[in-house]
C-alpha cells in the first residue's frame, strides 16, 4: 500500500488526522477487507475515508491505484491494411495492451476459432 517516491511526504510529517486515516487504511488492506465494508464495520465515514486514501495517494504514501480491465470485452478497432503493406502478413492482431502479433499464414479453423476467443 505504502509507495516511498522521492519528493514524496515522509510520515512523520503528516498531520494527527492524516496518520489516523492512514491507520484505518493499513488496518482494511491487512485484513483484506474492501474500504466500503471496513468503513461500514467500524462506522466511520466512508467518503472521509475514501477522500483520506485519495489524498495520501496524492502525497506518495499510498501507491497509484492499478486499473482493473472490465469482464466484460470491449468493440475492438479493426482497420484494413493497404494491399502492398499486408502482403507478407495474413493476419495482424493489436492486443489491448498494445501488443501486435502477426502470422505469415492466418490460422484455419480450430485453430482460428481459438485465437478469437483468447483476444476477445
Amino acid at each position: 500500500m505504502t509507495a516511498r517516491r522521492r519528493g514524496s511526504k515522509v510520515e512523520q510529517d503528516l498531520s494527527e488526522r492524516q496518520r489516523y486515516w492512514l491507520a484505518h487504511l493499513r488496518k482494511a488492506e491487512q485484513r483484506g477487507e474492501p474500504l466500503k465494508a471496513y468503513a461500514k464495520r467500524l462506522e466511520l465515514s466512508k467518503s472521509s475515508l475514501y477522500e483520506a486514501k485519495r489524498r495520501l495517494r496524492a502525497c506518495g504514501l499510498i501507491a497509484p491505484a492499478i486499473p482493473h480491465r472490465s469482464a466484460t470485452p470491449g468493440f475492438a478497432r479493426v482497420a484494413m491494411a493497404t494491399r502492398e503493406a499486408s502482403a507478407a502478413i495474413s493476419l495482424r492482431v493489436r492486443l489491448a495492451s498494445g501488443a501486435v502479433l502477426e502470422w505469415r499464414e492466418a490460422p484455419q479453423g480450430d485453430a482460428l476459432r481459438e485465437l478469437i476467443g483468447l483476444v476477445s
